[in-house]
């Protein structure tokens, strides 16, 4: 292993591991009886989404491989990142938030349970899943997804990351606020009650 690069391959490893279990939950969901686990979206505006979200799912994680497998400057981490004690250091506690961050999403992926999609189901009724690490946050899954690409970020600090973390934050934004409408259709007042104590990606304060 190349000085430095620790925070990088603990950083692949987890993303990698983080990817195949979105697959992994994909398959369990089809297998559990969903009609659909909503890889293929369903509605014209995650179509147009997912044209995007494929290159960039793909690279977070091809990016942090290529910064240890290709030479060429565009890959390459800044020197002082590889050995400055400090930044360094941040590197390594980025890394193993990004690790904390996956922790976090299966066990919200276990409060939802069968309810869990990709995309928006339209032809399906899920539940109003309220409890658990849902019940200050609408969104934790997204809200520890854009934490956790920024970690990636830090620990593996090139050019080509950050362009690929913008994206998907802003992907994200637009994801949760369509899935806001499509639940304020499906679940009416309950989801109004909802949204009154809990909020997008952070809790709702003073309350």
């Amino acid at each position: 292993m190349r000085s430095g690069q620790g925070p990088t391959y603990l950083a692949i490893s987890t993303v990698w591991a983080y990817w195949l279990g979105v697959l992994v939950m994909a398959v369990r969901a089809r297998i559990k009886g969903a009609v659909s686990a909503g890889l293929v979206p369903k509605q014209m505006i995650e179509r147009i989404m997912w044209i995007v979200w494929i290159p960039v799912i793909t690279g977070w994680i091809l990016i942090p491989w290529l910064s240890i497998t290709q030479d060429d400057a565009t890959w390459q981490l800044p020197q002082a990142a590889l050995g400055a004690p400090l930044w360094l250091g941040l590197r390594w506690l980025a890394a193993l938030t990004t690790l904390a961050c996956f922790g976090a999403t299966i066990v919200c992926w276990r409060w939802m349970g069968r309810n869990w999609r990709v995309g928006i189901t339209t032809d399906e009724q899920t539940e109003l899943i309220t409890g658990g690490p849902f019940s200050r946050v609408r969104h934790p899954i997204y809200a520890i997804s854009i934490l956790m690409i920024m970690c990636t970020l830090v620990a593996v600090p090139v050019w080509p990351l950050l362009v690929t973390a913008v994206l998907h934050i802003i992907l994200m934004n637009i994801k949760a606020r369509n899935e806001e409408r499509w639940m304020s259709e499906l679940h009416g007042a309950a989801y109004a009650e909802y949204r009154k104590r809990a909020g997008r990606f952070f809790p709702v304060l003073g309350d």
